[in-house]
Order: C-alpha cells, then structure tokens, then sequence
C-alpha cells in the first residue's frame, strides 16, 4: 500500500525513529546505586503504605536472563519466596490490580507451575475482584494459548519475532477466552522481508492493541522505513495511539480518563488510567513503589542464597530528586497524554512550568518547527507524528543523565 508522503517529510520520520533515546519514563538500571541495598527497600515500603495514592499494585514476574535458570519447580519456589518476603512489609490495604508475565516467564515455567504461580498472589495479597493477569509470548513459542487461558491468564501478548509466525499464534488464541489479544513488533531488520506482510495479517486478525516497535533493541541494520509504514498501516486501519506504543483498534471505547497527570506508563511499558506502584519479582527484576526503583539480583545463585538467608535480593536502587521527579510527570503526559498542561502542572506541583523547565525550550524548536508538536495556549499538544515520537518529546524535559 501506498501513501502520499513528502519525501523531506518521510526521510527526517526515519531519521527520528533511529535517534530516540531509550530510557526517558525511567532511569536506566545502570544508574542505580548499589548502596541501595535491602534497607533502602524496606523504607521505600514502608513509606509507600502511608502514601493515599496509589494504593494499587502491578505485579512484573520474569525469568531473568537465558541460559542460567534451574528447574521449573526450583525457580517457582524462588518466586513464591519473593511475593512472600514482598508481601511481609506491604500494608494490608495494598491490593493488586495487575499482573505481567514477562517474556520467557511462561516457558521456563510451564502452564501448571504459573498457574500456581497466579494461584498464590491471593493467597499472600489483596488482590481486585478480576485483576488484569498479561503474558507475553515469543511468537516462536510453543505453549498453546488454551492452556495459558486455563490457568488464569486473561489478556495474551504476542512478540513479534522474523523467524515466526506470530499471526498464527494470535489466530490460535482467538477463541479460547482471552478478554484481550495484543501483538508487539520489533524493529523490523533490512534482512527481514517478510514484516510488512506480518503486518497485513496482524490486522487482519484485529487485535484489541498493536504495539509499535520500542528503540531499546535496534538490530543490526534497521529498517526505520518499514518501521514507519507499519505505523501509517496501523492509522489506515483505525488503530488509535492511547500510550506508550500502544494502538488500540479504534472501534473499542477509549480507555483513557481525563488528562489529569495521573494517567502512567509501568515499567511494563503498559499505560495505565492510573498509576499504581510496579513490583517486579524474578531475577533481575526491577520495580517502582513511589519515587523509589530498585532491583534485584541477576545471577540465580546468588539470589537464591539470599533468599534463603531471608531477604528478597535487593542489589541497588535509586530515589528520585524532586527535579526529577517533575521532569518524569512532564515526561509520562506526553507518553500517556500526547500533551502537557503546564498550568495544570503549577497547580499540582506549586511551581512555574517556565522556570522549572527553561533548558527545555531550545530542545523543543527543532521538533516545533517540523510541525509534530505546537504550543495550544499553554498546553504543549503532540501532533500525530510527535505521538509517534514521544521519546524525543519526553526527552527535551529530561536531566541529561535520565534520557541516554
């Protein structure tokens, strides 16, 4: 399919693409300083359960690096140790709204040891009525979505991956219950010839969500123009931007409130109505409770060890500076939002927008002048090109040090 594009147009979209920072919603996890330790996450709690909002809680399970696991009945008891130990200092009115099964998690367990997995979340924290439960799979994967569903997974992420056929997973799910059926593209490669047709028949299955390909994992030789089409394909068949890289098909009811500051993208990378503090269990998991991000150990055995010793593996960890902390609020309205209101933004915070982000202003006249952002008044609202490139928009408000 073709598209009327100007080719200045297209050729600086690509360029953008390539040069978007990673890490612009949070710190990266080589930042953290490694005092942080066990203590620092106990006050961190501790602290959090005083704190009215949020009071929910996101939980990230993951599998931690390949090639270094044990058995699946060893690594689940690891992470049943975990939730306990996390479930010890957390206050009685903390309940989980959500789940995520990261990448692999599904695999290196199996279906009957994460369904005992989800099975004990219950039984060690207050958890909502029907609380979201995600897992994500590789698209070379094979675990058959219906067993999945049986124990308990309600929502399925299908990743894309050139070697698979990742439509052929998400039409296998689509009638065993799922309330929900996503697909996240990578990056596609040079070398990848066929991703543009997965594209086609991504959305031809019609997912609830579509998720755009995130700059952490550039391949070796990038396609930023099939990256950009696959953008333009997802608008022409009327998938909506609501956060994040998600697209969700545009005949759903908008699941987004008021552009109120409190809408919030995880660590997940999920943008959520609003914000709840992220516990990542799992080897090398990181989290979020308040201003607070830390994360555990990378290698099993010396997590194992100190679980066994009675800690939960806490290796560093980071707080925010109030600085940062209103450069990350800036930065989460324009990935949840598409758009900053910066009178709204010195009514919450009890300080001028101009003053508090003055080095921000030249970073933003480049992206000004291509037309993918305007000034409205005093709301900064992102074009449809600039929701694509939100990074870059949220980057111009970031310390140098928190946008590499």
């Amino acid at each position: 399919m073709s598209f009327p594009v100007d080719a200045s147009e297209d050729t600086a979209l690509q360029a953008a693409l390539l040069q978007q920072p990673r890490h612009v919603l949070f710190p990266a996890a080589d930042q953290f300083s490694p005092g942080f330790g066990e203590s620092g996450w106990r006050a961190a709690v501790r602290a959090s359960n005083e704190h009215l909002i949020p009071r929910g809680l996101t939980l990230g399970f993951q599998a931690g690096r390949a090639g270094q696991l044990t058995t699946a009945s060893i690594y689940l008891d690891m992470l049943l140790t975990a939730l306990r130990r996390q479930a010890d200092v957390l206050a009685d009115d903390r309940e989980v709204v959500a789940m995520v099964l990261q990448l692999g998690l599904a695999e290196v367990l199996g279906a009957s040891a994460l369904g005992q997995l989800l099975d004990a979340v219950p039984q060690h924290l207050r958890t909502v009525a029907r609380p979201q439960v995600e897992v994500r799979l590789d698209a070379g994967s094979t675990l058959a979505p219906a067993q999945l569903r049986a124990v308990g997974c309600t929502r399925l992420t299908v990743i894309d991956r050139a070697d698979a056929m990742g439509p052929t997973l998400l039409a296998q799910s689509r009638q065993v219950g799922f309330t929900a059926r996503y697909y996240q593209l990578r990056v596609p490669s040079l070398a990848d010839q066929g991703f543009i047709e997965r594209v086609h028949e991504v959305l031809a299955e019609a997912p609830e969500r579509v998720l755009l390909p995130a700059p952490c994992g550039l391949p070796e030789q990038p396609a930023a123009g099939q990256w950009l089409q696959a953008w333009r394909l997802l608008g022409d068949a009327g998938y909506v931007a609501i956060g994040g890289d998600h697209y969700q098909r545009g005949d759903l009811p908008d699941p987004n409130g008021p552009g109120d500051g409190q809408r919030h993208c995880d660590l997940a990378g999920v943008p959520r109505r609003d914000r709840s503090d992220f516990v990542g269990l799992g080897l090398a998991a990181c989290s979020q409770i308040g201003e607070v991000f830390y994360r555990l150990e990378d290698d099993l055995a010396q997590w194992q060890a100190r679980l066994q010793a009675g800690q939960i593996g806490v290796t560093a960890g980071l707080i925010l500076s109030e600085q940062e902390r209103l450069s990350a609020e800036v930065a989460q309205s324009l990935a949840c939002d598409h758009s900053v209101d910066a009178a709204a933004f010195e009514w919450r915070n009890d300080v001028a927008f101009d003053d508090c982000f003055a080095e921000a202003t030249p970073e933003l006249q480049p992206l000004l002048a291509r037309g993918w952002a305007h000034w409205d008044a005093r709301v900064l609202r992102l074009a449809a090109e600039g929701r694509l490139l939100w990074r870059m928009m949220a980057a111009c408000f970031r310390p140098a040090v928190a946008s590499a």
